[in-house]
């Protein structure tokens, strides 16, 4: 159990490095769309489709590398009103049920068909349906495809703490899972 548990904070790790390494496309998209603001406003003729794009690709970046680690944290949208009153064992063992029933399957599908996605735009060559826009679309497409692995090694992270919690009997503190209402810091 114990090497379940560091295998599942070494994926943990893992996706919280990707996580907040990519936090400083925030400061880069942040100048992006200022440069875009003041240049509009100075009436400057640059390709501004292009920086609309790069804005857009931006967003999708952020996102799609802060997916997985969201996951692990908790940080994700969920219903707590029907578990807020149960017990921590039993929102394990509902969580158990959701993780492997819901979401590792519906997850692993979905990225494993973003493969094919980022593919087929890199053999079509696709790109901006723009004449100014942005070329090589497959590059963001494979960043969201990454993120969407991301997410399933957060499942699976999660996974991996409700089993030992559940199967190991470790404590809530010692498997540090995450589930239900939580209050965190991001």
């Amino acid at each position: 159990m114990n090497a379940l548990l560091k295998l599942a904070e070494n994926m943990r790790r893992a996706l919280e490095v990707v996580a907040l390494a990519s936090g400083w496309l925030l400061v880069i998209m942040a100048c992006v769309t200022t440069f875009d603001v003041v240049a509009r406003k100075f009436g400057l003729q640059l390709p501004y489709t292009r920086l609309q794009e790069l804005e857009w690709h931006f967003h999708a970046a952020i996102f799609s590398l802060w997916m997985g680690y969201c996951y692990t944290i908790n940080a994700h949208p969920r219903v707590d009103t029907f578990t807020e009153m149960m017990s921590y064992r039993r929102r394990a063992w509902i969580e158990l049920a959701g993780c492997l029933l819901l979401a590792l399957p519906y997850m692993a599908l979905v990225a494993y068909y973003s493969l094919d996605f980022v593919a087929q735009s890199y053999r079509l060559g696709e790109q901006s349906d723009s004449t100014v826009g942005l070329t090589h679309r497959w590059i963001i497409k494979g960043i969201y495809a990454a993120g969407l692995w991301m997410v399933v090694l957060g499942i699976l992270s999660v996974l991996l703490r409700v089993i030992v919690f559940l199967f190991g009997r470790k404590s809530e503190r010692e498997v540090n899972l995450q589930i239900g209402h939580v209050i965190t810091d991001v």
